[in-house]
């Protein structure tokens, strides 16, 4: 079975068809950025997850498995679109496995006017969309991802990711909200 055609398979059988589409390619990797309205999804953010990431195991990692990654904000803020396919796409470009807790930098903003220069990769706060285990055993897990700003990168070098969670979930941080300021 086509594991591509499976994720997209998933993702509009739990929100429909996407409202917007953006094709990234690096080299002889390709990925897909899909687009959900808070309206169009039930999740109260707009979504954008990748479409492709899934189409090679992951690096380093048991035969099989491979993952995909979205996002959230509210208001959604398209210009995502690009540090997120950058994110699908570095696992398979860079050979290495890009899991939960991990950071990868965007070598620039997020979008225009934050701050934010970091994509941190999260097993999903809240079950949004369940794993995808194919007949032929290959097993797509859906990651969650964070943008953090530099300061948020830092804390969660020196003190751990458990602690830079518990600091938000003190601050009631409110990590979909693209005009935050750093917690």
């Amino acid at each position: 079975m086509n594991v591509v055609g499976a994720v997209g398979d998933l993702y509009r059988d739990r929100w429909g068809e996407p409202s917007r589409r953006a094709n990234f390619r690096t080299g002889e990797y390709e990925i897909e950025i899909l687009k959900w309205t808070a309206s169009a999804n039930g999740e109260g953010v707009d979504l954008y997850a990748t479409l492709g990431a899934s189409a090679e195991d992951m690096p380093r990692a048991e035969r099989g498995h491979r993952v995909e990654y979205f996002i959230g904000l509210a208001p959604g803020r398209d210009d995502i679109a690009s540090p997120l396919a950058g994110l699908g796409l570095f696992a398979q470009r860079e050979r290495e496995n890009v899991d939960h807790g991990h950071t990868i930098p965007a070598g620039g903003p997020l979008w225009a006017g934050t701050e934010m220069n970091t994509l941190l990769v999260l097993r999903q706060l809240g079950e949004i969309l369940p794993a995808l285990t194919l007949s032929d055993g290959v097993h797509v897990e859906f990651l969650q991802v964070v943008p953090i700003f530099e300061s948020e990168r830092r804390l969660k070098i020196e003190r751990g990711l458990d602690a830079l969670l518990k600091h938000w979930e003190s601050a009631q941080t409110a990590f979909w909200e693209p005009h935050r300021r750093p917690a």
